[in-house]
C-alpha cells in the first residue's frame, strides 16, 4: 500500500510539468512552451497559409511572440489515456479535429502541411487550402 501511494504521488508530479497558468494559457515547463488555450482554439478555422501569419501577428496574454507549433511540439501535449480528446488534461479547450502545424512538404510541392489530429492523437498531413483549427505556441 505504501508503494502504491508513493507511485501515485510520483505520477502526479510528472504530469505537473504541464499546467494551466491562467484562464488563457497552459505552460509546459519541461519543453519550455506556453500554449494558447481559450475559446479561439475551438472557434478559429484557417487555411495553413492563413494560420502562420495569424499566430505570428497574435498579441495574447501580454505576449507578441506567438507562432504556429511544430508537429513535434504538438506530440508533447498528446495524452492517449485521455480518450475524450487525446490532449493533456490541463487544456480546457480542444475539438476532436485537426490543428495546423508548421511544416509544409516539399515532396508535394508544398501543397500539403502537417497537422495534429486530436481524434486519435496522431500526426497527419493534408492540403494546405483546407480549413483546420489553430493553436498558437511560444517559447518561455
Amino acid at each position: 500500500m505504501k508503494y502504491l501511494i508513493l507511485f501515485l504521488i510520483f505520477a502526479s508530479l510528472l504530469d505537473a510539468q504541464i499546467y494551466r497558468k491562467s484562464s488563457q494559457v497552459v505552460v509546459d515547463t519541461q519543453n519550455l512552451l506556453m500554449w494558447v488555450d481559450d475559446r479561439s482554439v475551438i472557434e478559429v478555422l484557417k487555411t495553413h497559409k492563413e494560420a502562420i501569419p495569424y499566430c505570428e501577428e497574435l498579441v495574447f496574454a501580454g505576449f507578441s511572440d506567438w507562432r504556429i507549433p511544430k508537429i513535434e511540439e504538438f506530440k508533447t501535449i498528446v495524452d492517449k489515456k485521455n480518450f475524450k480528446n487525446y490532449i493533456k488534461k490541463a487544456f480546457r479547450y480542444n475539438v476532436p479535429d485537426g490543428y495546423w502545424a508548421e511544416k509544409s512538404h516539399w515532396r508535394t510541392l508544398w501543397f500539403n502541411a502537417d497537422y495534429m489530429h486530436f481524434v486519435s492523437g496522431t500526426a497527419y498531413y493534408d492540403g494546405r487550402h483546407k480549413n483546420k483549427y489553430v493553436r498558437c505556441v511560444r517559447k518561455i
